[in-house]
């Protein structure tokens, strides 16, 4: 029998915690305001969908927030227990404020700097997350709080994936309680919301083996790329518009057909909005890049770029994969277990949403009548002398070098000759 969403108002949780009213509620779980016992207002999750993995992926959620270190821009942890009725239930910060969503509805656009500032707070939302190997995998503008004083909450952490294992080695350990992360859960599984989901977050689930999985920290950068593209230009860069009402059959008729979309274009078809500052831009295009060996790895190295950005004005003029990295040991096995795929399957190609619902922006028209010869990995950068992106050439003296080498070789042979003759002689 299905829980009824008004049945836990006014009853009062182990600790204190009092529910007053039904807030909303999600896929597995309802919201609702309560009280402490000490009068400050917070949020209590019910799970209402006890299946076998509902249960374990609210269990993964409540571990994490549990075990993060304090974070300004994550919601906060306060408890957790099991109601009478053996529904889990999680009590959290109430956040007072508004969705990123609804505030996207009031203001389409919004000013370069102010955006800036806010996915700089998401990013460092992802801070303990990310340390941990931990990819939240449904980054959003519904998932994303904005208080009245401006600051930023990321919540619901319901499709977490331990994409390096650390968990699961913790658990194995005994440091952390349970086995929460020891199965596979996501196999054959659509985890994410299509329009803010990476292109390997279609592709992982139709995966045999696990291990070559490339959803992993990176897997968040992208939906951030996606957040930040759209609130500078004032819609989004991908729009899934299944029919409304529509038949299961009919949704994932319209769900497969965007997949193709989103699996079939490429990088360079991304073209650079007009209104985006082009060194800015470049930030943004390393974060969109279908390869996700070719983002910021983490969220820490996304703000990493921004803040070069706005300091400097400074945009990315390459990925060097040989540069210097101060990497957390956390993060380093789940980026090596990639390395022996990278060039051999290729980059999944993606790009912009082309259809008759969705505009396709224009070029930018300063450099309509420069001729572009893209640089190799950076969407829509120019290499011409002058601007961003531009790589020197570099002159090839290696047939200079050959002739030199034969021409030495050839004195030294006469010189050793000559000993000889002498020698001869003497």
């Amino acid at each position: 029998m299905a829980l009824d969403k008004n049945r836990y108002v006014g009853f009062t949780l182990s600790g204190g915690y009092r529910i007053e009213r039904f807030v909303g509620s999600g896929a597995f779980a309802y919201v609702y305001y309560a009280t402490a016992p000490n009068g400050q207002g917070c949020a209590v999750k019910i799970q209402y969908n006890l299946v076998a993995d509902a249960r374990i992926r609210f269990s993964r959620e409540i571990k994490v927030l549990r075990e993060l270190p304090p974070n300004d821009y994550l919601v906060k942890y306060y408890a957790d227990g099991i109601t009478p009725e053996g529904y889990p239930y999680l009590i959290m910060e109430f956040v007072d404020g508004m969705t990123l969503k609804e505030a996207l509805k009031r203001r389409r656009v919004w000013p370069i700097r102010e955006c800036c500032d806010l996915i700089l707070q998401l990013c460092d939302a992802f801070g303990g997350l990310h340390q941990l190997g931990v990819v939240h995998r449904d980054v959003k503008p519904d998932n994303i709080m904005i208080t009245r004083s401006h600051q930023v909450k990321l919540m619901d952490l319901g499709l977490i994936k331990d994409a390096q294992g650390l968990c699961k080695l913790l658990e194995s350990e005994d440091i952390m309680e349970g086995k929460d992360f020891a199965d596979n859960l996501d196999k054959g599984v659509l985890a994410g919301t299509p329009e803010y989901m990476a292109p390997e977050q279609f592709s992982d689930p139709s995966l045999q083996d696990e291990s070559q999985s490339k959803t992993d920290t990176w897997t968040d950068v992208y939906s951030l790329g996606l957040i930040f593209y759209e609130m500078l230009v004032g819609k989004k860069l991908f729009v899934f518009s299944p029919p409304p009402n529509a038949p299961q059959s009919e949704f994932a008729k319209a769900l497969l057909q965007f997949l193709n979309m989103r699996t079939s274009q490429r990088d360079e078809d991304i073209a650079v909005p007009p209104n985006i500052p082009y060194q800015l831009w470049t930030v943004i295009a390393r974060a969109l890049h279908a390869d996700p060996t070719l983002r910021q790895h983490n969220a820490s190295e996304f703000a990493d770029d921004l803040r070069r950005y706005l300091t400097t004005g400074e945009g990315v003029t390459e990925q060097d994969s040989d540069k210097t990295s101060a990497i957390d040991i956390s993060d380093i096995s789940g980026f090596l277990k990639d390395l022996p795929n990278v060039g051999n399957a290729g980059p999944i190609p993606v790009g912009a949403a082309a259809n008759n619902k969705q505009d396709v922006y224009a070029g930018n028209p300063n450099m309509a009548s420069t001729p572009h010869n893209s640089v190799p990995g950076v969407a829509g950068l120019p290499n011409i002398p002058g601007t961003p992106g531009y790589i020197e050439p570099i002159d090839d003296d290696s047939d200079n070098n050959a002739i030199l080498w034969i021409i030495l070789i050839i004195l030294l042979c006469g010189v050793i000759a000559g000993l000889i003759a002498l020698i001869y002689i003497f």
